[in-house]
C-alpha cells in the first residue's frame, strides 16, 4: 500500500469570510465588536474632556478586545486546539470524573 503526502492542513479550520476568517472567529469579531459599541459610548460620555474620553475609551475596550484576539485566533499548540475548545474542555474535565471500580 503506498503513502501519500497531502500538500495541505486537512486538520485545520476553513478559513471562508474572505479566505482569511472561518465563522467562529467572524462570530467573536462580532460579539466582541457589537460589545464594545455598547459600552464605549457611555464610557466617553462620563469624561467632559475629549482627548482623555478617548484614552478611557480605548483602555476600556482593551480586555475585550484580548479576550476577542485570545479566544478566537490564538491557539494552543500543545493541544493542537484553539483556546476556546480547550478552555472548554478544561471546564468539563470536572464532570467527566467519575467513580471506578476494579
Amino acid at each position: 500500500m503506498s503513502k501519500v503526502t497531502v500538500p495541505i492542513d486537512m486538520a485545520s479550520e476553513q478559513k471562508t469570510i474572505l479566505g482569511i476568517l472561518s465563522k467562529r472567529q467572524l462570530i467573536y469579531l462580532v460579539a466582541g465588536g457589537g460589545l464594545i459599541y455598547w459600552y464605549v459610548p457611555f464610557i466617553f460620555a462620563l469624561i467632559p474632556n475629549p482627548v482623555v474620553g478617548v484614552i478611557a475609551s480605548v483602555i476600556g475596550a482593551a480586555p475585550v478586545a484580548a479576550v476577542v484576539l485570545i479566544l478566537g485566533f490564538l491557539r494552543k499548540e500543545k493541544f493542537h486546539m484553539d483556546y476556546d475548545k480547550y478552555l472548554l474542555t478544561k471546564l468539563q474535565y470536572k464532570t467527566q470524573l467519575g467513580n471506578w471500580r476494579k
